[in-house]
């Protein structure tokens, strides 16, 4: 007796799949479709490293491109890209970290021989190595963005919202300095549309993350240009004798705001201080050559209508 033969048909194509653009496609392979092998992540370690040494030492501080020697913005889609190819959590973790403790350092070692701070270079590098400590918890979350579900979008937001917060801020410096940081700009509002449609597939996480990004940056706009004052200060460091140059090695406070050595000869200082009035914000300034640091903190004083900066011993 004949027995009857299953007839085997081919599941249809989902409906995603049918209406997917080639250069869709594409990137759904790169942000997920690749053999992010520890070889592999190595090598684009040394690569960007490599890269970031060369553009801070041959494009001028406040182009674009000497950015990615700076700040931070232009590491994140290199990151999100090891975290969304690997295949577990952990993985996702121990690579990206490693990514960064590969390429970060790389960047001042490459430096070294041809900068007059020589090995001082590496003052900078406090900065990067706590984003170095940062990106294992963060990877190890980061990679549950693959899920594709309303969490997913919760986990991009954090991401997408650095990057619009510091497109943000540069746009604050266009009045003064444009178009200085432009092509930072449009890289970061670019990288946020394309992370949100590549990453994700289905619309609910792509809601939540551009509505997170959206609420979170306009809460910051407001925040960051309540009361902000700027000031020109030449005297905080006039009781100290500096062997070499001094240089400002950490920042924190309120506000989009910054200490900037603007001025710098052998009588004297000029340093641009940034910040909100009613705040206190702190930073230090290191001699590059002892590597002795010094703390400082500043803030306005409204019956003085002025800024003050007071040494923290």
């Amino acid at each position: 007796m004949a027995t009857a033969k299953k007839k085997i048909e081919k599941k249809p194509e989902t409906e995603t799949k049918k209406t997917e653009s080639k250069f869709m496609q594409i990137c759904h392979r790169i942000f997920g479709g690749l053999d992010m092998s520890w070889r592999n992540t190595i090598v684009f370690a040394i690569i960007m490293g490599i890269w970031t040494a060369l553009m801070a030492m041959f494009v001028p501080d406040g182009n674009s491109f000497h950015d990615i020697a700076v700040t931070a913005e232009w590491w994140v889609v290199p990151a999100i890209f090891i975290i969304v190819n690997c295949k577990k959590p952990l993985e996702a973790a121990l690579k990206t970290f490693v990514f960064f403790l590969v390429s970060q350092p790389l960047v001042y070692l490459i430096q070294v021989p041809f900068n007059s701070m020589g090995w001082g270079l590496f003052g900078y590098y406090r900065y990067w190595f706590m984003v170095t400590l940062l990106t294992f918890p963060g990877a190890f979350i980061g990679w549950y963005i693959k899920h594709d579900k309303w969490y997913s979008g919760v986990i991009l937001s954090v991401m997408t919202f650095l990057l619009a917060f510091t497109a943000f801020g540069y746009i604050k410096t266009f009045e003064e300095s444009f178009p200085n940081h432009l092509i930072s700009v449009l890289y970061c509002l670019a990288s946020i549309v394309l992370l949100i449609i590549v990453i994700f597939r289905n619309i609910e996480p792509r809601l939540v993350c551009a509505g997170i990004t959206i609420v979170a940056t306009l809460i910051c706009i407001l925040l960051a240009t309540t009361e902000a004052f700027e000031a020109y200060n030449t005297s905080f460091l006039n009781d100290i004798e500096f062997t070499g140059k001094p240089y400002v090695s950490t920042w924190s406070g309120s506000c989009n705001g910054k200490v900037e050595l603007i001025r710098y000869e052998e009588d004297g200082y000029s340093f641009k201080l940034v910040g909100c009035k009613g705040k206190e914000s702190y930073f230090s300034i290191t001699d590059d050559a002892t590597e002795q640091e010094y703390d400082f903190k500043y803030y306005f004083d409204k019956e003085q209508n002025t800024v003050i900066v007071e040494r923290k011993e």
